[in-house]
């Protein structure tokens, strides 16, 4: 229920760029027990202020229900809704309207954010900024695929890859040197924070015999795990002295902050 309660009330509508926003509202107004239906349609916004309902002339108004409709092809569009009694303005709702996203206002008073694709995001606080991403705090900021990565909990770059420095699949991942037998180097694309992240590596083998030349062990090699690299080593089981061998594939997955 939103409340038009003297004439002096209306709900407007603040935009931040031209011809963009296309509103409706239907309402409901009680006169002394007459109840009228109405609804106003008004044409798309410019930029600044504009007024989508105006208060009664007598008795109450209710919004009943609000659309805001994005309608420009390919413009973004801030969006303020507040609710004015003359004197005093008071903010309703804020967001950022993607070209052909709508916010809306239902019956039961809850302020919804649609995308293009009539989706809802999480909350009217749009899309979340990269420290939102990188906090991992906000419960109503929405996830884009472009920043998803940057939540602590995603991976930031892996790979699979053969001994030849050929990638077989990967992510953040520009290239992979082959350093010799049981080594390579895996160079990130998008740089970590700093040498201190988290590197998850292991190799498959190139046999299924569990003799002990055939068991493979992987370490990051002494002193060379940095922001932008990692080198793994591979060596087999031997019980004197291990030696350096290639597996059939390495497979690396790396976890912390990327250099923003």
């Amino acid at each position: 229920m939103l409340l038009l309660a003297s004439s002096s009330d209306l709900i407007r509508v603040i935009t931040g760029s031209g011809s963009c926003i296309e509103p409706h509202v239907s309402w409901m107004d009680n006169d002394a027990g007459t109840i009228t239906p109405g609804r106003t349609n008004t044409v798309v916004l410019g930029a600044g202020t504009g007024t989508v309902l105006a208060g009664p002339s007598a008795g109450q108004r209710n919004a009943k229900f609000i659309s805001l409709n994005n309608v420009h092809a390919s413009s973004s569009c801030t969006v303020r809704v507040e609710h004015y009694d003359g004197s005093i303005s008071e903010v309703l709702a804020d967001v950022t309207l993607l070209a052909g996203e709508a916010l809306v206002l239902d019956e039961r008073g809850t302020w919804t954010h649609y995308d293009a694709n009539g989706g809802i995001y999480a909350g009217i606080s749009g899309i979340a900024t990269a420290g939102e991403m990188m906090g991992a705090v906000s419960l109503i900021s929405a996830v884009t695929p472009g920043r998803q990565h940057l939540h602590p909990g995603h991976p930031k770059c892996w790979v699979k890859c053969g001994v030849t420095g050929n990638s077989l699949a990967s992510y953040n991942i520009s290239s992979v040197e082959d350093n010799g037998i049981g080594r390579c180097t895996l160079w990130i694309a998008a740089d970590f924070y700093g040498s201190d992240w988290c590197c998850m590596a292991t190799i498959e083998r190139s046999s299924t015999a569990l003799t002990v030349t055939d068991l493979k062990f992987v370490n990051i090699r002494n002193l060379l795990q940095f922001a932008v690299s990692v080198q793994l080593e591979c060596y087999d089981g031997t019980a004197i002295q291990a030696f350096l061998e290639d597996p059939t594939a390495w497979h690396m997955v790396g976890l912390g902050t990327l250099l923003e």
